[in-house]
């Protein structure tokens, strides 16, 4: 069968949803298919210009192009996303976190390049919105949970923002893809996942079980101040006021691993702040913290250090997050009865293990129920909007009735936040006297650390 007079070639948009349209030759007069000149704002017009141009080298009147095209190679999803979160990385101004940088990479890896819905390796050139839509579909054919699905979906699009934004695509196709929110949808997702809120007697039992110290001294900052795992372990020594219960929450420390080591950063969402603390906990804070011996190694202004070397020839900076959980986390939440029960209702909090961030929500129970407002939960816990706070974790009102010695509690709301903080510290050391009695007493301890 001969070919077909005038549908050689193909007439494409170029780049895809721009509205302009481009001929490519066919193979038989050009190997590489090169694009012809120019672009046309309908398909009909492009068509006859790429038959003429088909026609002109036919007869010689154009002479054909023999050598290898020049120029770089196409760039795919994958080049675009890494390129977009180096230069995030790298933006002089306003850089991404170290461990935003590690969550996006991860999300490259594991969501946009997959063997079966991958975005990864499409060309730019051939990218628009059903693509997109499609690998967004199948992504959920895979078992990937929403929320990795929908982070995934915003890393592509801010990438093609930034790409357009640079000069290199015409538009972002990732624009016109929109996720459809329906009940049923909403219904088949956990979206807000249960925070598990220690009662009194569980936090007395949790932190009193340490053997060390400094490990019951780090349970109970973590629960009353409301601060996040990096950010307690980042703490400098000189953080902690001499004259009065407060605390500066300002930095964290972050392996970056372009580098190798370790850095300081600023504390999620570059929200430092002070802390109001009860005074026998800043107490106990303050004795530790003046008997740290300060140096100008990275890390050596710590008020909680590490207790072992991760490797044989290298100290560590920070506490090692497993070796503390196996040691201290693990064994306490066990005394305490809070390993979780799979047994219960699948909305019941108690049906999971209680994790250390779980303790934030403590934290903002702390000024619950000490009468005061969600918003001064929300600037305890250092929240950029209170919707935030009264969606995971002031939950303390829920709580007054599984909690006798927290429902019978009356403060005098009078005082102020920190004189009412201090009413809540004695009320609850107050109920449970065995577990708190020399919880804040350094010469207990009784355990070497491993």
């Amino acid at each position: 069968m001969g070919r077909r007079i005038g549908l050689e070639g193909s007439v494409r948009q170029h780049p895809p949803g721009s509205g302009r349209w481009r001929g490519r030759l066919p193979s038989r007069l050009d190997p590489h298919r090169r694009y012809i000149d120019g672009t046309y704002p309908t398909e009909r017009e492009c068509r006859k210009a790429l038959n003429q141009a088909i026609a002109d080298l036919d007869a010689g009147r154009t002479p054909r192009k023999t050598e290898a095209p020049t120029g770089g190679p196409v760039r795919r999803v994958r080049n675009i996303i890494e390129d977009y979160i180096e230069a995030r990385r790298t933006d002089a101004y306003d850089p991404i976190a170290i461990n935003t940088v590690r969550d996006y990479n991860d999300v490259l890896k594991n969501v946009v390049n997959r063997d079966y819905a991958d975005l990864g390796g499409v060309p730019a050139n051939q990218l628009d919105s059903l693509a997109i839509d499609t690998w967004f579909r199948r992504l959920r054919d895979e078992g990937v949970s929403h929320r990795r699905a929908a982070k995934a979906l915003a890393i592509v699009r801010a990438a093609l923002a930034w790409e357009v934004r640079a000069g290199r695509l015409a538009t972002n196709p990732a624009r016109e893809v929109r996720r459809v929110s329906t009940k049923k949808g909403r219904g088949s997702r956990i979206t807000a996942d249960p925070v598990l809120l220690p009662s009194w007697e569980e936090l007395a039992v949790l932190a009193s079980h340490p053997g060390r110290w400094e490990d019951r001294l780090l349970i109970l900052l973590i629960a009353w101040g409301g601060l996040r795992w990096s950010e307690a372990i980042s703490l400098a020594a000189g953080d902690v006021w001499p004259s009065r219960p407060r605390m500066s929450v300002r930095r964290i420390f972050a392996w970056d691993r372009t580098i190798g080591q370790w850095v300081i950063e600023d504390v999620k969402g570059g929200n430092a702040d002070v802390i109001p603390l009860p005074t026998p906990l800043w107490e106990a804070l303050l004795d530790l913290a003046t008997s740290r011996t300060i140096d100008r190694s990275l890390g050596g202004d710590l008020l909680f250090r590490p207790v072992r070397r991760r490797y044989a020839n290298t100290a560590p900076v920070v506490i090692d997050n497993n070796n503390w959980r196996k040691r201290v986390w693990c064994p306490a939440r066990e005394a305490a009865d809070l390993n979780g029960d799979p047994a219960l209702s699948a909305l019941d909090p108690r049906r999971r293990p209680l994790r250390v961030k779980d303790l934030r929500a403590y934290a903002a129970s702390v000024v619950v129920d000490s009468g005061g407002t969600q918003y001064e939960a929300a600037a305890l816990l250092r929240h950029s909007t209170v919707q935030t706070t009264n969606r995971y974790y002031a939950r303390a009102q829920d709580e007054r009735s599984q909690d006798p010695a927290r429902a019978s509690l009356r403060v005098d709301l009078t005082m102020t936040l920190p004189e009412r903080i201090d009413a809540l510290w004695i009320a609850w050391v107050t109920a449970y006297p065995d577990q708190t009695a020399d919880l804040l007493d350094p010469s207990r301890d009784d355990e070497e650390p491993q």
